[in-house]
């Protein structure tokens, strides 16, 4: 799965006029590998053992063009923190943001596809695709609340 999501990558770089250069790959590699959401300076950190060499303007300006190529997708936490994952093909999910210890819950249920078609019937606004942030407590962040397990979800 990581192996087709590098190729498809490079060539949409490529298609696009860009080349598949050692920073840019070593980015997306690390990213499809990742199972959580970093930040800038987590992938920065997460390149390093790897990748000494690498600074931060290089994966700034790497993961702006990946966002803007449709390559990878922010999720913002509260103030704007944003946070990245690769925006795999067919993947479409959601995700849940405890406001109190940051942690990100994906889920795949969604039902906007049935409210998309009345949005687009009054306004006449062709939805392309959308994304899903709901913010609120996670079950450890509850206070008294009981430890219930979000894997399912």
């Amino acid at each position: 799965m990581e192996d087709k999501f590098l190729k498809s990558a490079g060539e949409e770089l490529r298609r696009k006029g860009y080349k598949l250069t050692g920073p840019r790959l070593a980015i997306i590699s690390y990213l499809a590998g990742e199972k959580g959401h970093p930040d800038m300076q987590e992938i920065l950190e997460g390149l390093r053992s790897e990748y000494p060499a690498i600074g931060m303007a290089t994966v700034y300006r790497t993961v702006d063009l990946l966002l803007e190529l449709g390559i990878l997708r922010a999720v913002t936490l509260k103030n704007n923190h944003l946070r990245y994952e690769v925006n795999r093909s067919g993947d479409h999910h959601h995700h849940l943001v405890c406001r109190g210890c940051g942690q990100i819950i994906e889920f795949g249920s969604c039902n906007f596809q049935l409210m998309a078609r009345e949005i687009e019937k009054v306004t006449r606004f062709r939805i392309e695709e959308h994304s899903l942030e709901a913010y609120g407590l996670c079950p450890h962040c509850l206070p008294g609340s009981e430890d219930h397990s979000t894997e399912k979800i």
